[in-house]
């Protein structure tokens, strides 16, 4: 009866070790032993009709109020350039500087042609005054002036006898005299000249600060060699930054009689107030479009290059519907707003969009690229790729 009793509690132990192998092998994974990975889940939503107020959102670009590119303005290597991107440099600091060894070099020949020029045009004034105070002086040295006393008699012989006229030979060697002068004086202008063209080059060698400033992009590095054109730097004030938009011919009027305008800076949900700095004289022909420069106010993070939006209302156009969409679903591919269609057959298409105003409710209407009804990704991440 004993050994019954002990036979039946053996089997019973073994049967519960065998049901708890079993459930810790479908259940939860043994020590040591991976995860099993995890679905991604993608929310999926459907576009729904929203009322948008009459505003028009164009997109631009943030600017610098003040900033240009320093070019080359001669050949040469690229001897020194301050800084990197991003550091700051007051008025009239020096960013970049050429070799100037040759130019050097060939100034001191110019100063030496100079000099030369200066001893010919001394020398042609010495050889004027001697004919004009001592006319032929050259042949009156022989014989001890007797070729002068018998010129007196033999001049006016000559004269009569139509063989030579005294008067137009003297004027003839006085004006020859004085061509060397002038010739000798344009020698010494034109050394001057080279000299100055040079000094000119020597200031163009080195490039220096138009403002208070940075240097928001290097195109050039110590050693390289350039030729004139060349972009060597991008400096700017970026204390004072705009917004540059391409304004509809339609819209114009409504931006010159606006005082401040609202404008978005990338996703920013608070809007900022923007005033009219400058609207260009002249239309795109092509685009039918206005440049108009938009101050932005300081303090608001800003920097350049960000893309913008300005909200600009539209006396013709109504509240209306319009598809909205959250501002999760949209991403940007560069500076255009993008959201992941989901087609019939399950595959994502990246589907430009333009935006227009902010609906009461928080979402973001669609002025064109998706209709009511359309399906798109909620939240799309980082990694997701058209046709997956």
């Amino acid at each position: 009866m004993n050994k019954t009793v002990t036979y039946v509690l053996i089997a019973g132990l073994l049967a519960a070790g065998l049901k708890l192998t079993l459930v810790q092998a479908q259940g939860e994974p043994a020590a040591g032993a991976a995860p099993a990975p995890q679905p991604v889940s993608r929310e999926i939503i459907e576009v729904k009709s929203g009322s948008a107020g009459g505003v028009v959102s164009l997109g631009g670009t943030v600017m610098p109020e003040k900033i240009v590119t320093l070019s080359a303005q001669m050949p040469g290597d690229v001897k020194f350039v301050a800084g990197a991107e991003g550091d700051a440099f007051k008025k009239g600091d020096r960013l970049v500087e050429l070799d100037t060894t040759a130019l050097r070099a060939k100034r001191l020949q110019a100063e030496a042609q100079l000099a030369s020029a200066d001893a010919g045009f001394r020398n042609a004034i010495v050889q004027y005054n001697r004919e004009l105070l001592n006319p032929n002086a050259q042949a009156q040295s022989y014989l001890g002036g007797m070729p002068a006393l018998t010129s007196m008699f033999t001049d006016p012989m000559r004269a009569m006898m139509g063989q030579g006229t005294p008067g137009v030979e003297r004027h003839s060697s006085l004006y020859g005299q004085g061509v060397q002068i002038e010739t000798a004086r344009n020698a010494v202008e034109q050394a001057r000249a080279a000299i100055r063209e040079l000094d000119q080059n020597l200031e163009n060698a080195v490039s220096f600060a138009p403002f208070d400033g940075v240097i928001l992009k290097k195109m050039a590095e110590q050693g390289d060699i350039v030729q004139p054109g060349m972009p060597l730097v991008t400096f700017a004030d970026i204390t004072k930054l705009q917004v540059r938009v391409e304004v509809p011919t339609g819209l114009l009027n409504t931006v010159k009689s606006a005082g401040s305008l609202q404008a978005k800076l990338d996703n920013d949900s608070q809007p900022v107030d923007v005033t009219v700095d400058r609207i260009f004289p002249m239309a795109d022909p092509g685009g039918h479009t206005t440049t108009v420069k938009f101050n932005l106010p300081e303090g608001t993070g800003a920097h350049s290059g960000m893309y913008a939006e300005v909200l600009i209302p539209d006396p013709t156009k109504k509240s209306s519907e319009h598809p909205v969409i959250p501002s999760a679903a949209i991403l940007w591919r560069g500076s255009l707003p993008a959201v992941f269609l989901v087609e019939e057959g399950g595959n994502l298409k990246l589907r430009l969009i333009r935006l227009g105003d902010r609906t009461p409710s928080g979402m973001i209407s669609v002025i064109s690229g998706l209709k009511a009804g359309d399906r798109i990704l909620a939240n799309p991440s980082a990694g997701t790729r058209a046709g997956s």
